[in-house]
């Protein structure tokens, strides 16, 4: 009834490759960033049901790379609730799994965001380390809607607006805490 001790069952669900787009609706739901995705994406993995995607993640180089040379980062993780208990583990098991037989890096990374309350245990339950923090975030809030302070110096079209906001006052920069690294080391032997 439970699931017993594999509640997320092999069988159950299907992870593969897809398009940003096929899952960026779970994003805008579930993940608190939203469906806004900023730099360069390698490629994005599904979460599917039987029914429909349960889940999604964005895969791109890291963004210090100097860093973290041979490594990709997982960019994005997102899980609808409808999911049982340990999908997160699972999902994660299988992007390593992708990453290790599709690409040639050694090492996989990730971020949780102490800020929004994420502390890293789906990392530790899968055998991340944790190997640091980053120093602590800022985020503009405007609108209702919360950005990254790159936003400030982006060329976009909302870049323009959201740096008047912040000369007026209209727009707050807040600091918020560092990230937890996590780091996955593949076993390539």
């Amino acid at each position: 009834e439970d699931g017993g001790s594999i509640p997320t069952s092999p069988l159950q669900y299907i992870v593969k490759e897809c398009r940003f787009k096929d899952i960026r609706y779970l994003l805008e739901m579930y993940h608190y960033k939203g469906g806004h995705m900023g730099g360069g994406i390698s490629f994005c993995l599904s979460l599917s049901s039987v029914f429909d995607i349960v889940g999604g993640a964005v895969i791109g180089l890291p963004r210090h790379s100097a860093h973290y040379p041979d490594s990709m980062d997982i960019r994005r993780l997102v899980l609808s609730p409808v999911c049982p208990k340990n999908t997160a583990s699972y999902f994660l098991s299988k992007i390593i799994w992708h990453i290790k037989r599709n690409t040639k890096v050694s090492t996989v990374l990730s971020y949780a965001d102490l800020s929004v309350g994420h502390i890293g245990i789906i990392y530790k339950a899968a055998n991340f380390r944790l190997v640091g923090y980053t120093s602590c975030t800022k985020h503009i809030f405007w609108n209702g809607v919360r950005y990254h302070p790159r936003s400030l110096t982006i060329e976009r079209p909302y870049s323009h607006k959201l740096r008047e906001a912040v000369k007026q006052g209209s727009a707050r920069i807040e600091a918020g805490k560092p990230k937890a690294i996590y780091v996955y080391k593949i076993n390539r032997e």
